[in-house]
């Protein structure tokens, strides 16, 4: 799958209320943690790449920022934002973002990176034309860092389980930091959804999802029940960090950068 097959996918998400209960669970935490990495957003000009149904555009105009760009490659998305939200400094436009013109203070990506073909030559276009020299882009992805990540990525690489839908990377702190280190960028991170990384969230999370990948990939998966049950006592032992949350959000800029 590539980016591009994405879109149609997601058109027809939006097109009816399968996006309600599509994702896992509410991405409140992670747009409350964008909007934390940074101090001050009073003043500020936004550009959001995949903007989805709007929620993060809003949050931010409500947070003080001069205007928020709201780009998605979803005509159904872009609907669905514009029926819902009417806010006079937040425009929503069906484009790809590399027609965007202009540059911005703040960039930011929440969950979208991940679905890029080439995600860090895309990160690294836009850090490098869609930036004020004192800008800087916040950018959140799943991360798995984590037991929930451990599991994941052990089904993935080993027996080519199809864990995602959607996802067509696998995004964690350790990419960021060889990135950031490559093209001399600062970087700042922290995450959330501890306990979907490990914890009851992780459980209800695999509960659906390990039964219907293994299912999809051919396997058996009438084991699940009793790895759920080793899975909820063994994560009480597992230490939580900055960097383990199911979630991560990443505040990366240029040494010029004067919001960092």
């Amino acid at each position: 799958m590539k980016n591009q097959d994405l879109k149609a996918k997601y058109d027809e998400i939006y097109a009816s209320d399968a996006y309600k209960t599509f994702f896992s669970f509410s991405s409140f935490p992670q747009m409350k943690l964008i909007t934390e990495m940074i101090p001050e957003w009073g003043g500020l000009d936004v550009l959001e790449i995949g903007c989805g149904e709007g929620r993060l555009a809003a949050m931010l105009s409500f947070a003080g920022v001069n205007r928020v760009d709201a780009v998605d490659f979803s005509s159904e998305s872009i609907r669905i934002a514009k029926s819902t939200f009417n806010i006079p400094n937040v425009n929503f436009l069906c484009q790809d973002y590399r027609e965007v013109e202009g540059q911005y203070d703040v960039v930011v990506l929440d969950g979208v990176l991940e679905h890029f073909d080439h995600p860090f030559e895309e990160l690294h276009h836009v850090m490098e034309t869609f930036l004020k020299p004192e800008g800087l882009v916040v950018n959140v992805c799943p991360s798995f860092i984590n037991p929930r990540g451990y599991v994941w990525m052990a089904l993935h690489h080993l027996l080519k389980v199809p864990m995602s839908l959607t996802d067509l990377h696998f995004l964690c702190p350790f990419d960021f930091e060889e990135f950031c280190e490559k093209h001399d960028y600062a970087l700042e991170y922290r995450s959330t959804y501890q306990d979907w990384g490990a914890g009851e969230r992780t459980i209800i999370d695999f509960n659906k999802r390990l039964r219907n990948a293994l299912r999809d990939a051919g396997l058996d998966n009438s084991g699940v029940d009793d790895f759920l049950d080793w899975f909820r006592k063994a994560v009480k032992s597992f230490n939580t960090s900055d960097a383990t949350g199911a979630a991560v959000a990443y505040k990366i800029s240029k040494p010029s950068s004067s919001l960092s």
